[in-house]
C-alpha cells in the first residue's frame, strides 16, 4: 500500500482531499477539567478557531486537533487559538503558596520561639 492510499484509507470519503492536522495540548494548573461544564465552555471557544477534543488526559490537561485550513480564521479570533495554558495563572499559583508557606513558617517560629522562653 502506498503513502497516498494510506492516507486515502484513513478519510471517511476517498474523494475528499487528504486533512492535514495539527495538534495542541492546553494544560491547567488546577484540575479545571474535572469541572465538565467549564470543560464544555473551553471546548467551545476552542472550536471556534477550529479545535475539536481528541483525547482527555486527565484534569489538567486536554489534546487538541483541527485542520490547518482553519488557521485562515486565527486573525479574526479574540484569544490566542494556539494558547497553551487556561485558568489561573501559573504565577498566581505560585505567588499563594509561597505567601501561604511564609506565612505557616512564621507562625511555626513565633511560637517555637515564643514558648522557649
Amino acid at each position: 500500500m502506498t503513502d497516498a492510499e494510506r492516507v486515502i484509507s484513513q478519510n471517511q470519503h476517498p474523494l475528499e482531499p487528504p486533512m492535514e492536522l495539527e495538534y495542541k495540548i492546553i494544560q491547567a494548573q488546577t484540575p479545571l477539567f474535572s469541572d465538565t461544564a467549564r470543560m464544555h465552555e473551553i471546548l467551545a471557544q476552542e472550536a471556534k478557531a477550529g479545535w475539536q477534543l481528541l483525547e482527555k488526559e486527565d484534569n489538567y490537561r486536554i489534546k487538541l486537533q483541527r485542520n490547518i485550513s482553519h488557521r485562515d480564521n486565527d486573525k479574526n479570533l479574540d484569544f490566542d487559538a494556539y494558547r497553551s495554558t487556561v485558568g489561573v495563572s501559573s504565577v498566581v499559583t505560585y505567588g499563594v503558596t509561597a505567601v501561604v508557606t511564609i506565612a505557616i513558617v512564621s507562625f511555626i517560629l513565633y511560637f517555637a520561639l515564643w514558648t522557649s522562653n
